[in-house]
């Protein structure tokens, strides 16, 4: 494969997957497409960052409209291949999804799906237009045990350790509770309350399920959070892993576009009553300069009074478009975490709950007797250090800001 150096000139490849991330293209940004595609591209290099970002459908799409003739009839073909290969597993997921809400709300569990299916048909408007490799649903930990009883039944199998099986008074949770099919195909995420650990200040579902709305997906009508709890919910779901794929940046900005009826009052209230008015600052300015969201007005300034979410949005904006991102150590995540709340205090106490509080990960790694749990809090530290160092240098023309490896 092609080596490109790090230099601050963008990465071509990054610059064409930023272009295509988008339903609709502006005549100057399909120019640019054209533009990028008439000269030598590494398309391994593409094809591999367009997986990864799980952007291939747009990718795809915008690349066969608008600069086929620019494109080879093998990667042509990779195209076609790969879009109708998403298409199906985003159907297949989709009538998964349906099935398990519909077995889950016949016991009475009330189960919201967020993400996925229901995301790809509230912003793109078609769910094969949205890569998604799961299904995240949320319900209350109270129904959390019954939960468990209705994966079991559908043939799903839990993937947490035993010491973390489903009980409504357990006082140690998973960073949520992950189920897979027998086929291994099939993954799906059940959050609470309780798993939702990066929220700033836990949600009260119950809450938001008074305020769901019914979007379609595969003819079936499913209700999700509305936009006004969406958008804060999926910005601190992007700051929970550093905003590291392009997509994600791209649901933003696809909401915004396809859907001007937003409350942004209420969304400002609403994410500040979660204490993540920032990491919603930081979802909104990243949509602006990464992918020229327009926002209303008075958004717009509340968004640009916030110094810390711009610099850090420019630093992501500039790691997205680079070639090799930059690795955060674990000194450059503490950091980032502490950034995202607006007081000092604040922020200091959410990073280090982050930071201490274990995870799967450090209950896989040692067994400890349920005396010694509470050695698990030292634990989580050290082994963060040990997998991502105190601190990795940021990478010429990288943001210090971008990453390729979730925090667990």
């Amino acid at each position: 494969m092609k080596k490109f150096p790090s230099t601050k000139t963008p990465c071509p490849e990054k610059r064409l997957l930023v272009c295509c991330a988008r339903t609709k293209l502006p005549v100057c940004v399909a120019n640019q497409i054209r533009e990028i595609t008439a000269s030598p591209l590494d398309w391994d290099f593409l094809l591999a960052s367009a997986a990864e970002n799980s952007m291939t459908p747009v990718l795809a799409g915008h690349l066969l409209e608008c600069a086929k003739d620019n494109i080879g009839a093998r990667e042509a073909k990779q195209l076609r291949e790969s879009v109708r290969a998403s298409a199906i597993r985003s159907l297949a997921l989709a009538q998964q999804l349906i099935r398990l809400i519909e077995a889950l709300r016949g016991q009475g569990i009330l189960a919201v799906p967020y993400k996925g299916p229901v995301l790809a048909s509230q912003a793109y408007g078609d769910i094969a237009m949205r890569e998604f490799g799961d299904l995240d649903v949320v319900l209350c930990h109270r129904d959390i045990a019954k939960a468990n009883e209705v994966m079991l039944e559908l043939g799903y199998r839990p993937r947490f350790p035993s010491g973390l099986l489903p009980h409504e008074n357990s006082s140690v949770v998973p960073g949520e509770y992950n189920y897979q099919d027998e086929s291994g195909c099939v993954v799906v995420d059940l959050h609470t309350e309780r798993t939702l650990r990066h929220f700033p200040k836990g949600p009260n579902l119950e809450e938001f399920a008074s305020r769901l709305v019914p979007v379609e997906v595969v003819g079936h009508s499913v209700l999700t959070f509305a936009l006004e709890d969406q958008f804060p919910v999926l910005c601190i779901h992007g700051a929970k892993d550093f905003w590291q794929r392009i997509i994600w940046v791209a649901d933003i900005a696809e909401l915004i576009r396809s859907h001007s009826e937003v409350d942004w009052d209420l969304t400002v209230r609403r994410a500040e009553s979660m204490c993540a008015g920032r990491m919603l600052r930081l979802g909104l300015a990243l949509s602006q300069k990464l992918l020229d969201a327009v926002l209303p007005g008075e958004i717009a300034v509340w968004v640009t009074q916030d110094p810390v979410a711009n610099s850090t949005a420019c630093k992501i904006t500039q790691g997205h478009l680079s070639h090799e991102g930059a690795r955060l150590g674990a000194a450059e995540r503490f950091e980032f975490r502490r950034r995202m709340l607006s007081g000092t205090f604040d922020g200091l106490r959410y990073s280090i709950r982050l930071a201490a509080a274990p995870a799967e990960e450090d209950w896989s790694m040692m067994r400890l007797p349920k005396s010694l749990s509470p050695f698990y809090f030292a634990l989580r530290p050290l082994r963060l250090l040990q997998k991502y160092g105190w601190s990795a240098p940021a990478l010429p023309g990288s943001g210090k800001y971008s990453d390729s490896s979730a925090e667990n």
